[in-house]
């Protein structure tokens, strides 16, 4: 029997923001009869450690001090990848850029995972991309087409793009009354949920100006935001000055996010750019009708029926979507119904392990076959 093959999985940290989630949750997963995963994480530790470590996933730490090569961290990579590895799988622009190297150096295939882009990439990203992530990575996998077109504009050659949607679990979501409850919230006010770590790519601001404009007209609405970051002291001022502080609930960041979906009445997404969010998928899942901006990979997972979409940086137009759903409770259950049904036939995780599993045997197939090939040749060689 074919021993397991090793998956090392490079990540920068265990943060609970989306892409991580889906790094881990993915180790994870897989088939430990055909794989066996290890967790190479290169700056901050986080709560996904215990994900990990429920699964005895292996952990190795670099350390990495913001964006300069130091030797100790990657002699660790390097000894660690060319000793057990396999394949190495890295997630995120960062992580894809110095996987290149270490792929390189150790002499492992690299698979590359892009999550999101802003619209308007940088020029040397663009070149990092094409020229040095390209030119090594035996796959370029993107979270949603919005993602792919972004790399085909960086010259990623079409020949290694591949489009593999995000997965959630359809049924990781707890009872409504279990998520009120653990998030404190009361049954009375419609409550809006948010779920993203607090960046400004995510522009909370939009949602907390739109619920101040509800809030203006009487309406009874509550937010409740989970999740942290850098714009947490910045946004709880911006919602004491839209005199709103009262109606939001800062849940902070969550171990248990996934599960807390269905506390909702309407649940947004109002970032200025995105791939394909967890925080989407979930929400759907669960059943709780989705209002997001025409970004990324959005309207694909929300078109026909499945969700409401609304312009970018628009607090107007979001505050009359979400009235909307106040006042047809009818078209809204459609609309959560229509979107539930798509995340199950869709997206689901072991839709989406079996996928990436499936890519894993791909290349390691073409790896065996080039390694064949060198044998036979210097074999021929040494005849002659």
């Amino acid at each position: 029997m074919t021993a397991p093959r090793q998956i090392v999985t490079m990540v920068d940290s265990l943060l609970a923001g989306g892409a991580e989630r889906v790094a881990v949750e993915l180790a994870c997963g897989l088939d430990r009869e055909r794989f066996t995963p290890h967790l190479l994480v290169t700056r901050a530790d986080g709560p996904l450690r215990e994900l990990a470590e429920r699964a005895d996933v292996p952990i190795t730490f670099l350390k990495r001090d913001g964006g300069r090569l130091a030797l100790g961290p990657w002699r660790t990579a390097h000894k660690l990848l060319a000793a057990d590895a396999d394949l190495l799988h890295a997630h995120k622009f960062g992580s894809n850029a110095w996987g290149a190297l270490l792929a390189r150096t150790a002499g492992v295939p690299l698979i590359a995972h892009e999550h999101n882009f802003s619209e308007e990439p940088s020029r040397s990203r663009s070149v990092i991309s094409r020229r040095w992530i390209g030119g090594v990575a035996e796959r370029v996998l993107c979270v949603s087409d919005s993602v792919a077109q972004v790399e085909r504009a960086n010259g990623v050659p079409e020949s290694i793009l591949e489009v593999v949607p995000n997965g959630v679990r359809t049924d990781g979501a707890w009872p409504r009354a279990k998520a009120r409850e653990a998030l404190r919230l009361n049954d009375r006010s419609f409550t809006i949920g948010i779920v993203g770590r607090l960046r400004p790519e995510k522009a909370h601001e939009v949602l907390l100006e739109a619920v101040a404009k509800l809030a203006r007209v009487g309406r009874d609405v509550r937010v409740c935001v989970v999740g942290d970051g850098p714009r947490r002291a910045e946004l709880g001022l911006l919602a004491a000055k839209l005199g709103i502080d009262q109606r939001v609930t800062w849940a902070g960041e969550r171990r248990d996010a996934a599960t807390l979906a269905g506390a909702f009445d309407a649940a947004v997404l109002c970032s200025h750019w995105e791939g394909m969010p967890l925080a989407a998928l979930e929400a759907m899942a669960a059943g709780v009708p989705l209002v997001a901006t025409s970004v990324g990979g959005l309207p694909d997972l929300l078109g026909g029926g499945a969700g409401m979409l609304v312009p970018p940086n628009d607090p107007t137009a979001l505050a009359t979507a979400l009235a909307k759903m106040m006042d047809s409770p009818e078209a809204t259950a459609r609309i959560a119904a229509c979107g539930q049904r798509r995340i199950v036939q869709q997206y689901s995780f072991e839709g989406m392990v079996q996928r990436i599993e499936g890519i894993y045997d791909l290349v390691l197939a073409e790896r065996d076959a080039r390694r064949g090939r060198a044998v036979t040749t210097d074999a021929a060689r040494e005849a002659a």
